[in-house]
């Protein structure tokens, strides 16, 4: 009798380590990983040459998981992480955004080890220049969600200016993703 009821325990005991371990994962998240940015700048350059679009990034009629998926065979499926902004050119200003982590994240680089469920949750926004501008390790920056705001809008006010191809699908688009956002 007193076996069974030591089994009892452990049983419940190691059905309640599990749940807990799984409740704090699911609310203590880290956020997506970002993709590596070199590697990105990369998959858009390799497109470039392929399809001679040598200054402009790959626009599937304004709608941007389609225009993503333009460059998954030089990366992956996992490009989609991300939100994209079709109609810019590799010449923008780098206070545009081109693409950004589809939700919060702690990490600050995808090589990132050092980030804890305690540092901040931000928004990674890569700008035109990928690599090339940015206060990330690997370029982009880490924007909490008022200015992540301000520079979508202001790309989309960028695009509609320089009237860009399907600028009101993206400009659609990207401000349903911003109603969505609860921050």
């Amino acid at each position: 009798m007193h076996n069974l009821i030591l089994k009892w325990r452990v049983s419940i005991g190691v059905v309640a380590a599990l749940l807990l371990m799984l409740g704090t994962g699911v609310v203590l998240h880290f956020g997506p990983r970002p993709l590596c940015h070199r590697a990105l700048d990369g998959a858009f350059q390799q497109w470039m040459l392929e399809t001679g679009h040598t200054n402009t990034f790959p626009n599937a009629n304004g709608i941007g998981s389609n225009s993503l998926a333009l460059i998954e065979p030089f990366l992956s499926n996992d490009i989609q992480r991300y939100k994209y902004v079709p109609g810019l050119t590799c010449d923008d200003p780098k206070d545009l955004v081109l693409m950004y982590l589809g939700m919060q994240t702690h990490y600050t680089w995808h090589g990132d080890t050092e980030h804890t469920i305690f540092s901040p949750r931000r928004w990674m926004v890569l700008s035109p220049k990928i690599v090339m501008e940015g206060t990330c390790p690997e370029g982009g920056d880490l924007l909490d969600t008022p200015e992540f705001k301000r520079r979508l809008l202001l790309t989309l006010k960028f695009l509609q200016a320089k009237e860009r191809s399907y600028w009101q699908v993206v400009s659609n688009e990207q401000m349903e993703f911003l109603k969505s956002i609860n921050d």
